[in-house]
């Protein structure tokens, strides 16, 4: 099995993990009466926090550093940035519980094209 293949794996079971603690997050405030966009921002921002930890250990077996979590939470920007914007899009047209899981695979999606090429290349 290749290197790639085997991160692909380990970076998915790290997602449902992080996914999991983060729509608890999101979930859990949104029934506590926050709004959809709050509380979609404070889930993504502490799973960004596992994620980095989980996916440095766990997905691409590095040794973490100041400059590769610099390159990680601007992935992280950038996907959430595309997740926000799908988010705003659907809010208006579909359920707010739908919305934030197709804005998640966005999120999912470019999240780990990045990381793999530019925060974790050559891992």
């Amino acid at each position: 099995m290749s290197q790639t293949l085997l991160q692909f794996i380990r970076y998915n079971l790290v997602g449902i993990v992080n996914t999991l603690f983060g729509f608890s997050i999101i979930f859990g405030l949104m029934f506590m009466g926050v709004d959809a966009m709050s509380s979609n921002a404070i889930g993504y921002a502490l799973g960004a926090m596992l994620s980095y930890y989980l996916n440095a250990k766990y997905t691409f077996n590095t040794q973490k550093s100041k400059t590769q979590a610099l390159k990680f939470f601007t992935i992280l920007g950038i996907a959430y940035i595309l997740n926000f914007i799908t988010l705003k899009l659907l809010l208006p047209i579909i359920n707010p519980y739908l919305a934030q899981l197709v804005a998640a695979i966005v999120y999912t999606v470019s999240s780990f094209i990045l990381a793999k090429f530019i925060a974790f290349k050559g891992a």
